[in-house]
């Protein structure tokens, strides 16, 4: 930890979840983000909490290996190592419980965001001149949550993104199932 900053480290507890509703934290996430989030559960993928952490100690996540865009659990989990390791160079004692935050359930996911805001409040000082949150993730769209099961099959990715599928305006937001919809009506099908 030569140069890195220590951080802050806190503690969430029953009384915590008092602080914050859903919604409040939502708006926050949104803000911070220029994101569209719409529900606690999006927030299993991790991309949001690598580009907060990245927003408190700016270069502490390799933002180019965050998937930002991607549906399948391993890259939730690549994400969650990335938040992991640059928790660990700044000395935050926070064992992120990952097994249980990529399955998408909302209390998992509530409890965590909790204890990151309370983590992000004792940390922030100000944004960093010049920072731009969307030219950080290289103008990348979050995606909002994990693809259900039934969706996809063991062993397959489809290629659901391409200039010609990407929503346009508000923020270039589109829940997984819209963009398997829009992948089948295109006629996309899956690669091994």
């Amino acid at each position: 930890m030569s140069n890195s900053k220590k951080a802050v480290n806190v503690i969430s507890t029953h009384k915590s979840r008092r602080l914050w509703s859903r919604q409040s934290m939502l708006v926050w996430i949104n803000q911070c983000l220029k994101s569209n989030l719409s529900k606690i559960d999006h927030l299993g993928t991790g991309a949001a909490y690598c580009s907060l952490m990245d927003i408190l100690f700016p270069d502490s996540v390799n933002m180019r290996r965050v998937k930002f865009a991607s549906l399948l659990e391993n890259d939730f989990k690549n994400n969650f190592a990335i938040l992991q390791q640059a928790f660990n160079k700044h000395g935050v004692d926070k064992i992120i419980p990952v097994n249980e935050l990529v399955k998408g359930k909302f209390q998992d996911n509530y409890d965590f965001v909790i204890w990151f805001r309370l983590f992000y409040n004792a940390n922030f000082k100000k944004v960093a001149e010049g920072y731009d949150v969307e030219k950080r993730r290289n103008g990348q769209s979050f995606i909002m949550g994990a693809v259900p099961k039934w969706h996809l099959r063991s062993r397959t990715t489809l290629t659901l993104i391409n200039e010609d599928s990407k929503p346009k305006g508000a923020g270039d937001f589109v829940s997984p199932r819209q963009l398997v919809r829009n992948a089948c009506n295109r006629g996309v099908t899956s690669q091994e």
